[in-house]
């Protein structure tokens, strides 16, 4: 995209190997992963700009929707041409009206400003369907996906903005922008070039091919292998985080539930063990979709697989500082007390220790692949996995008797 009034900011959110990255690249690294995005911020951050910015990607089949706390969903559906659907007298007429919506791509403005039922529908919207009288209907055909904007729990906000941990999950991606701000050279080129202070929605969406490109790049992210080293991080991510050693009982933070973190004293205590719930299932397909995306882009960028490869892990790391760090895994208090209620710096210092742990466990994870190839159960190789990695033992045993049963 090239207009002049091309969202502008050149802070480097993070490098895969040699290639930066920049807020718009992650807005397209979330379209290409259709994954929905949601950036958080104050006001005059220029929020919006970035999030209307993504509607150039989808000439004529994307949206605006600006929320207000007097919005209702029959507004809602009006504003997305469904107006007719009270008209509707059988399922097979609304599912006739949900078909001829055919939206790629919808930007729900201050979306933390509606009420919670509208507030589900839009989630609903994102994901590319509405659900109605207890049943779904999706939108159109194939590719949907949802940026919305909001400001939540800050000082200045002037609605109820508790969207809560299972609402934030519809959310994959969440990025606070506020840590991004623009340079000066960025601020020194948008106020010599506009000093309206508004949107500008009079912009001409450009035309050529970049929605194909979007989807294509869909279509072969979500058909692409994903890396074994992905897989095992994540699995890490769900259950190496979850581990917790309380006196010399082993247990996990699930288990635990509302007494985590009280119940870890001691070492733990100042550790990540405090700081950081393991990520759900469903966060962790988020942060592998992301790192896919993040993958795609390094190429186009000019990343030689090889570049690629030796950079899964930081990828996927990036990819879970940017899904987790507001998706409520985190202890709060200690984010104040101890990263001046930085978040991102709370998920470096999570990033950091997992560097440790996985350095460490290199050469055993290497020992446990070549034992299951060999197909022999080796209790020494086992015996290694204590701790955090304890679910490498169980995993690794599950696949030499599956292995075995294949060969019967």
């Amino acid at each position: 995209m090239s207009n002049l009034n091309k969202y502008q900011n050149s802070t480097e959110l993070m490098k895969l190997g040699k290639v930066p990255f920049y807020l718009d690249n992650f807005v397209e690294a979330c379209l290409k992963g259709r994954l929905n995005l949601f950036l958080q911020g104050d006001s005059g951050m220029g929020k919006t700009h970035l999030a209307t910015n993504a509607m150039n990607y989808f000439p004529g089949k994307s949206m605006f929707i600006l929320g207000r706390n007097d919005m209702d969903t029959r507004e809602l559906f009006q504003q997305i041409n469904l107006g007719k659907l009270k008209d509707a007298k059988s399922s097979q007429e609304l599912k006739e009206l949900t078909d001829k919506i055919d939206n790629h791509l919808l930007v729900f403005d201050e979306l933390p400003n509606c009420v919670p039922v509208v507030r589900a529908q839009a989630f609903n919207l994102f994901d590319g369907f509405i659900e109605l009288n207890g049943k779904t209907y999706s939108i159109g055909e194939g590719y949907s996906v949802g940026i919305a904007t909001g400001n939540i729990g800050q000082k200045f906000t002037e609605s109820s903005n508790d969207l809560g941990r299972a609402l934030k999950d519809r959310m994959h991606v969440t990025i606070d922008v506020d840590y991004f701000k623009p340079t000066a050279k960025n601020t020194f080129n948008i106020l010599s070039g506009n000093t309206s202070p508004s949107i500008d929605f009079t912009q001409k969406q450009e035309e050529g091919d970049l929605e194909e490109k979007i989807l294509t790049a869909h279509r072969e992210i979500v058909s692409q292998e994903i890396p074994f080293e992905k897989l095992l991080l994540a699995n890490y991510l769900i259950h190496g985080l979850d581990y917790v050693k309380i006196g010399s009982r082993e247990t996990t933070k699930t288990r635990l539930k509302d007494t985590w973190p009280n119940a870890i004293t001691n070492h733990g205590a100042g550790s990540d063990e405090a700081l950081i719930l393991p990520v759900s299932i469903r966060a962790a397909k988020s942060i592998i979709r992301l790192s896919q995306s993040f993958d795609y882009i390094a190429r186009e960028k000019g990343a030689s697989e090889e570049e690629i490869q030796n950079n899964y892990f930081n990828s996927m790391m990036q990819a879970f500082k940017f899904v987790g760090a507001y998706s409520g895994i985190l202890n709060d208090l200690k984010v104040r007390e101890h990263y001046g209620n930085d978040k991102y710096s709370a998920m470096d210092a999570v990033i950091q220790t997992t560097q440790t742990q996985y350095d460490s466990q290199k050469k055993n994870l290497s020992a446990g692949f070549h034992m299951v190839n060999e197909g022999k159960k080796l209790q020494k190789v086992l015996n290694k996995f204590n701790g955090r990695w304890s679910f490498m033992r169980g995993f690794l045993e599950d696949i030499l008797e599956e292995n075995s049963l294949e060969k019967k």
